[in-house]
C-alpha cells in the first residue's frame, strides 16, 4: 500500500510530499507487494521524485531524490508524455519538432518594438511567432534583401 507521507532532509533543505504538490505519478500494485514512482513540485519550486516499495520484507523503502528542472520535465516526457499541457505549463511551450532553435537578441527602438507588438496582437499571434513568421516570408527564396 502506498505510504501517505515522506519527508526527507537533503543537502540541508527539506523535501515533504505533505507540503509539496504532487504533479504525477503511479502506482502498481503486484500479488504481494507495490511499488511507485511520483514527481512533486515544493512550494519555492524545486522538483523531487518520491518512490517507494511496500511488500513483506525489509527492503521496503521510501526514497526521495531532489530533480533539476531538466531532469523533472524529462520525467514528464517520459511518464507523462500524454499530457503536454502539463508539461507546458511548468516549463513553458516547447518547440516544435524539426530544425532546432536559437535564441537571438536584437536592439532596436522601442517605438519599432511598440508597433510590431500592435501587429502582432492585430494578428493574434505572440511578438515572437510574429517576427519569426516575416522574417521566414524575407528568406524565402526568389526575394529580394
Amino acid at each position: 500500500m502506498r505510504p501517505t507521507k515522506c519527508k526527507r532532509i537533503i543537502d540541508g533543505k527539506t523535501y515533504n510530499t505533505e507540503t509539496a504538490t504532487q504533479i504525477g505519478g503511479w502506482t502498481s500494485n503486484e500479488e504481494w507487494w507495490s511499488y511507485g514512482d511520483y514527481l512533486y513540485q515544493t512550494r519555492h519550486g524545486a522538483f523531487f521524485r518520491y518512490n517507494f516499495t511496500d511488500g513483506q520484507n525489509e527492503d521496503d523503502h521510501d526514497t526521495i531524490t531532489p530533480l533539476t528542472p531538466d531532469e523533472a520535465r524529462q520525467w514528464l516526457e517520459k511518464n507523462m508524455s500524454w499530457d503536454p499541457e502539463l508539461i507546458e505549463k511548468l516549463f513553458g511551450e516547447m518547440p516544435e519538432a524539426g530544425s532546432g532553435e536559437v535564441k537571438f537578441t536584437l536592439r532596436m527602438p522601442e517605438s519599432l518594438r511598440t508597433r510590431l507588438a500592435a501587429k502582432a496582437e492585430a494578428n493574434k499571434q505572440s511578438l515572437n511567432a510574429w517576427m519569426v513568421r516575416c522574417l521566414e516570408g524575407c528568406a524565402s527564396d526568389g526575394d529580394k534583401p
